[in-house]
């Protein structure tokens, strides 16, 4: 379902960029619209622009790299121990095969 999401938040995203890029260019054409799609450009435009405010909110509160507190053990002049990581698992053995496919079967 989250995939469903990120295509619909793309086609959304697409579609209010193409019609600000479209309002921009101030192209006669985009008047003869319909208006529906006029409606749907107007919405995912107001879209665009609701979401690039909040991630420019949310970027200047300092939420977007973790709340703007650096955790102690990630501070530069805090010596973190050396631990060695675990050596990977071996994978299991596998009995070799005798025959492949019909070989040694009716011919």
């Amino acid at each position: 379902m989250n995939r469903v999401w990120d295509y619909a938040g793309f086609a959304v995203w697409f579609v209010g960029l193409g019609y600000i890029m479209l309002w921009l260019a101030d192209a006669d054409d985009s008047r003869a619209l319909s208006p529906t799609l006029q409606a749907v450009g107007v919405a995912a435009a107001c879209f665009v622009a609701v979401r690039l405010a909040l991630l420019a909110v949310a970027r200047w509160r300092g939420r977007a790299g973790g709340g703007g507190k650096i955790h102690p053990a990630r501070r530069a002049d805090v010596a973190m121990p050396q631990t060695r990581p675990a050596p990977p698992r071996r994978l299991p053995t596998v009995k070799p095969r005798r025959h492949f496919g019909l070989r040694g079967g009716p011919h």
